[in-house]
């Protein structure tokens, strides 16, 4: 999941430039890392054939470390933001479960510190909505 996830990152105009990476941010600018928060089931469904559907909310924070420059890195927040949105709109999220349409939203982008050697790490909150079908194997 984490994979899929920084590797739909990976594609993002406003995080071109930045070394993206699974775990916490180092304390070097231009550098962003990537972890789950942890995964909801938001519904649970099983029919009498024993085939259980889930609708799941995956949670993952997005760390970046950048130069302080508060207007461009504003911008580059709302940039990713926005594009998330239409990329989910279009289809074109990382694929999470194994049916029906997927959602993505990237929100809350905010200014978590600004360090003294001139650098300001901001997070953004990511959820993506996926199903998940599983099926009842017989032997």
């Amino acid at each position: 999941m984490l994979t899929k996830m920084t590797a739909f990152l990976a594609r993002a105009p406003a995080l071109q430039g930045l070394s993206l990476t699974v775990g916490d941010v180092g304390p070097a600018p231009y550098t962003a890392g990537l972890w789950c928060r942890g995964i909801t089931v938001l519904d649970r469904r099983e029919n009498l054939l024993g085939r259980v559907t889930q609708r799941c909310r995956a949670e993952f924070t997005l760390r970046l470390c950048l130069p302080r420059t508060d207007a461009d890195n504003a911008a580059r927040l709302l940039d990713l933001q926005t594009w998330a949105a239409a990329e989910s709109a279009a289809g074109r999220g990382p694929v999470l479960g194994n049916a029906g349409r997927e959602v993505l939203r990237a929100e809350q982008g905010r200014m978590e510190r600004a360090d003294a050697g001139g650098t300001v790490v901001y997070t953004v909150r990511l959820q993506a909505e996926y199903t998940q079908v599983y099926t009842e194997e017989t032997t």
